[in-house]
């Protein structure tokens, strides 16, 4: 009886040993992981830390092709807008529109871009030349074009050989006539007639409106033919990838990752790829 009682002590006591053996290793967080297991993991881990070991900040990167290509890699906008804004400054430029900002990094945060530390240089330099330049220098910031803000106030007494926009005929001097009375409200009923003539439907009013800016008025020297290839233009998304007409009763087209997104300002504290893509 009392060699009985001794060998169920001893199992006792083997399994007491098993469990505290099974708790140590739990402590470390391996539970359930398989011998098989764990150099798989321990390599990944590995490959992880080196890979987190060789990142580098927009903020950091050297301002050539090598440092552009490591920071496109990333697919990362907070990190370009970082790598770009240094690039202006170094360019003696002054970010005077963020928001414009935002829309020219969505142009070259990426490898799939395909752009290069040269292109944008120049892009960059020829930005104070346009006629709605978001650069400045030295905290000038220049004063943009009439088509860059909100739409004037018409005339309070319209041309007399002027035309409006809901009965004017669709042809050259029909958009001239419509254009002669400077008023956005009678081009956009002008250039909505264009629209539904060809089947399309606006998909982005701020699209609509963005074309608008460019012929409501004779000043815009624009013409009935430019604004067809406008309206052409806004169907395939060629050239900015960014279409806002569709063909009516179907899905509106894809946009490309590119088209313009307005971020809020940079916050002065911002982790790590919080806005990577």
């Amino acid at each position: 009886m009392a060699f009985k009682l001794q060998q169920i002590c001893m199992r006792f006591a083997l399994v007491a040993v098993m469990l505290h053996q099974v708790e140590a290793q739990c402590e470390d967080e391996t539970c359930g992981v398989t011998d098989a297991q764990g150099p798989i993991q321990s390599s990944a881990l590995l490959q992880v830390q080196k890979k987190e070991n060789t990142f580098i900040s927009g903020g950091e990167a050297p301002l050539d092709e090598a440092g552009y290509q490591q920071i496109a890699a990333l697919c990362c906008h907070h990190e370009m807008s970082l790598f770009i804004n240094r690039t202006i400054a170094s360019q003696n430029f002054t970010v005077c529109d963020l928001s414009d900002l935002h829309g020219f990094v969505h142009w070259y945060d990426c490898t799939d871009d395909k752009y290069t530390f040269a292109e944008l240089k120049a892009e960059l330099a020829s930005v104070p030349e346009q006629p709605c330049s978001w650069l400045g220098h030295a905290d000038k910031c220049p004063v943009k074009g009439v088509n860059c803000f909100d739409f004037p106030p018409a005339p309070a007494v319209p041309p007399a050989d002027s035309l409006e926009g809901d009965t004017a005929p669709m042809t050259e001097a029909g958009y001239a006539g419509v254009a002669k009375r400077c008023d956005h409200v009678e081009m956009e009923k002008y250039v909505r007639r264009e629209i539904d003539n060809r089947n399309l439907t606006v998909c982005d009013e701020g699209g609509l409106q963005g074309l608008l800016h460019w012929f409501d008025c004779t000043d815009d020297d624009q013409s009935y033919q430019k604004l067809k290839e406008g309206i052409t233009m806004a169907k395939s998304g060629l050239p900015p990838l960014c279409p806002w007409l569709g063909t009516a009763g179907e899905p509106c087209p894809p946009k490309g990752h590119n088209c313009p997104v307005v971020e809020e300002a940079e916050p002065a504290a911002h982790r790590r790829r919080t806005a990577c893509r």
